[in-house]
């Protein structure tokens, strides 16, 4: 609006050589595998609280269905979970096989909870009662 005309030129003054340039290509490469791994470690770690999270979840929401012997089992593979899962993670593979061991144990418990519910008859469970509350609105 004042008329005159500006330009900025960016020189390199004391740039990088070659071998500095290098340098840094080799440290950035070299902490890429560190990253991926402390990557891979909080996400085994999201994964295990969310899992204990809902193995709790499940034993409150059916502890009528679930026999007494896996609810000991479940509550004793969330602590187990927990416990690798409180600090820094040294043995990841371990951690991950723990936390596949507490998925599949809770899916054969609620599996087995869900076919005693069924085969139990008809009786009537609050999710049915909120879908005939949706229809009838």
């Amino acid at each position: 609006s004042t008329g005159k005309k500006q330009s900025v030129t960016v020189r390199s003054s004391g740039g990088l050589s070659d071998a500095e340039i290098e340098r840094m290509v080799q440290e950035a490469e070299s902490m890429r595998d560190a990253d991926q791994q402390k990557k891979e470690a909080v996400q085994v770690k999201n994964d295990g609280e969310t899992l204990c999270y809902q193995v709790e979840k499940q034993l409150t929401d059916l502890k009528d269905k679930i026999t007494q012997s896996d609810a000991a089992e479940l509550t004793k593979k969330v602590e187990e979970v927990r416990a690798e899962i409180a600090g820094e993670i040294s043995d990841l593979e371990g951690v991950k096989a723990k936390v596949k061991d507490l998925q599949e144990l809770s899916w054969k418990a609620t599996q087995q909870a869900y076919q005693q519910g069924g085969a139990e008859g008809s009786e009537s469970t609050e999710e049915p009662n909120k879908d005939n509350d949706k229809e009838q609105k």
